[in-house]
């Protein structure tokens, strides 16, 4: 039976993820496939290269403290008290001078790639997907042809960055003939693909938003960034279904930029992920039995 991960995307709340792999190493579980998206891209590379917890929270540790994260401009929502989850809403809707509006609206983003790319590289080793220690696959959104893509192999740098690309917050990331944004476009918690690559048996761990009350839209830029937190929070609703065990951490109320709130975060993931165990277990001795009856029917045949 092939056991997958599967950590959607989320921001700082992505960091329950950690707190997730925490309670399943204690109780001996390993995955056999992690899939990630955004945040859980980040967090299951991690974890794919170096399957050890406290591994991943030293290193995430040290990158808080870095000056490769302070240039991240974090500290911007943080001080206006946003009242939505949406990454750019929240920029938007507190920035409302014509001035800067005009000027962002000739350019492809608000940072540059690098920014993003130098924390990538404090976190992410430089090699090969095929070469995890775990097996591994990230979604990202391709904005040519309007449809997600699935990195199963090259460079897991450029994978990450990819998948963890917040439209218009950074450039898009050109691969082949694509151009690529984050995977919660399309698909932030990409279970399908797990199902895709052969798993028999999918954890997913789903970090979204509430959806917050919002009846102040006051222009089109607001309509739209609006429409788009609808759609991704109905999209990880309709799809959490295709998961045996579905891992909802109580941090949903949690800002995407609260970083500062790191070990509340990670405890809120492993306080989870325990709650599930039982039912967890449960799940994968089912399955291995249905896996063996289904063996010897077509042995039988």
């Amino acid at each position: 039976m092939r056991t997958a991960l599967v950590l959607s995307g989320g921001g700082a709340r992505g960091l329950a993820h950690l707190g997730v792999l925490i309670a399943l190493e204690n109780a001996g579980i390993k995955p056999d496939l992690i899939i990630g998206c955004s945040f859980g891209a980040l967090i299951g590379g991690m974890y794919a290269q170096h399957p050890e917890t406290a591994y991943l929270r030293q290193r995430l540790e040290a990158l808080l403290e870095s000056k490769e994260f302070d240039k991240l401009g974090l500290e911007h929502p943080r001080k206006r008290q946003a009242t939505s989850d949406e990454h750019l809403y929240q920029f938007f809707r507190n920035v409302k001078e014509w001035f800067l509006l005009n000027l962002l609206i000739k350019r492809t983003s608000i940072l540059k790639a690098e920014r993003l790319a130098n924390v990538i590289n404090l976190l992410i080793d430089d090699q090969d997907i095929k070469d995890c220690q775990i097996p591994f696959a990230c979604n990202a959104t391709d904005l040519v042809c309007g449809s997600p893509f699935l990195f199963t192999e090259g460079a897991m740098r450029t994978a990450i960055r990819a998948s963890t690309t917040i439209p218009g917050y950074f450039p898009p990331v050109e691969h082949e003939d694509k151009l690529l944004v984050d995977g919660a476009v399309t698909f932030n918690l990409p279970i399908r693909f797990a199902r895709a690559l052969g798993a028999d048996f999918v954890i997913a761990v789903d970090v979204h938003p509430v959806l917050h009350r919002e009846d102040d839209m006051r222009n089109v830029l607001d309509i739209i960034l609006r429409a788009n937190t609808i759609t991704a929070n109905t999209l990880s609703d309709e799809t959490a279904v295709g998961a045996q065990i579905l891992i909802c951490p109580p941090v949903r109320e949690y800002y995407w930029y609260e970083f500062d709130r790191v070990e509340e975060i990670i405890r809120a993931g492993e306080y989870a992920a325990n709650y599930s165990l039982e039912e967890l277990k449960r799940q994968q001795k089912a399955t291995k039995r249905r896996g063996a009856f289904r063996r010897l029917l077509r042995f039988n045949r």
